[in-house]
């Protein structure tokens, strides 16, 4: 059991869970959360986990098989354990953090039940964390390096990992209504709309349903939003030209908490299984301005080939305006 740090005792305001993704409201969140805890004495102890991080600073917590999301302590961390004691229903749900008296407060809304029945779901049918390509990045090794570098940046970008943010700068006049289209999410809205043109024409005061909040492909989309939050990394497999086999992660390394004059610090990796080097795997780190790369091949010789052709890496970044601080290749055991 991960052991509670005496910062998580404060008294701290816990905030309404926000949607991740748009979806219709199921009932009054506070009737909601104050049913599912009818059956609990006051005083009875829950255990909370945190699950993830959000962009605002604020936590995921799972309490009772229900999702929240909540304002911590600074140096809350994800996994931490919660210990949390029901104090009152009403005239809001109330939870103390910590053995302490006054310590926190909580509003578990429908759309954190949604998003709790759609991880569990999710689990169930083994949804896979991972982006799938559908259709390879580029169509040929040949292909210009500013070409590469927009497919790269869509298959990220039009993943519908982000689709809320991006939502925000159509909404803010910074993104075109096209772009947006293009994601996975709108589509499926398009697609359901023609499903009940028919019925809208024949009658336009008609109600429409609910998306069914159990699909498959919503399901495992959220759960990939999730993890990304969670993990602060996307991992995505397929193929980089037809034929050729690719996984690529993109990740941040900053520490969470750290002091806003320290850059931000990212990685990229990729895994080949190539012809003729066999398997190569790099990895890209950017800190600040400062980039390092660290290449490794399962061969000697494959090795021993990627030195030789090092300089001409380095010279091509520094035409780029992205000076290399160092390049390491090595030989995997």
């Amino acid at each position: 059991m991960t052991p509670v740090r005496p910062e998580l005792a404060g008294a701290r305001l816990i905030v309404p869970i926000e949607a991740l993704m748009p979806v219709l409201p199921l009932a009054d969140a506070r009737e909601e959360a104050s049913h599912r805890f009818t059956q609990s004495a006051l005083g009875q102890q829950f255990q909370g986990k945190v699950l993830s991080r959000l962009d605002d600073g604020s936590f995921l917590v799972r309490i009772a098989d229900t999702a929240a999301r909540m304002v911590l302590p600074a140096g809350t961390r994800v996994g931490d354990l919660l210990p949390l004691t029901l104090k009152s229903r009403e005239p809001q749900l109330t939870f103390l953090l910590g053995a302490q008296p006054g310590a926190a407060m909580t509003s578990l809304s429908a759309t954190g039940r949604l998003i709790d029945s759609l991880l569990h779901t999710a689990q169930q049918t083994g949804a896979p964390d991972t982006i799938a390509g559908k259709t390879a990045l580029i169509a040929s090794p040949a292909t210009s390096t500013p070409q590469i570098a927009v497919a790269l940046h869509d298959t990220l970008s039009l993943s519908g990992l982000f689709y809320e943010a991006h939502v925000r700068e159509w909404a803010n006049g910074n993104r075109s209504l096209p772009e947006l289209m293009r994601e996975p999410q709108a589509q499926a809205g398009q697609a359901l709309l023609a499903d009940l043109s028919p019925a809208l024409q024949a009658d336009p005061t008609a109600v429409l349903p609910r998306p069914d909040a159990n699909s498959t492909a919503l399901t495992q989309l959220i759960n990939q939003q999730l993890n990304t939050l969670e993990q602060q990394r996307v991992l995505w497999r397929g193929e980089a030209w037809p034929g050729q086999p690719m996984e690529w992660e993109v990740g941040e390394d900053t520490p969470d908490g750290s002091s806003h004059d320290m850059p931000p610090s990212w990685h990229s990796k990729v895994r080949f299984e190539l012809p003729t080097l066999g398997t190569v795997a790099a990895t890209i780190r950017l800190t600040g301005d400062r980039l390092h790369i660290q290449i490794h091949a399962d061969t000697e010789p494959s090795a021993v080939s990627l030195r030789a052709h090092g300089a001409q890496l380095s010279a091509a970044l520094d035409a780029a305006g992205i000076p290399l601080d160092s390049l390491i290749v090595k030989q995997d055991e």
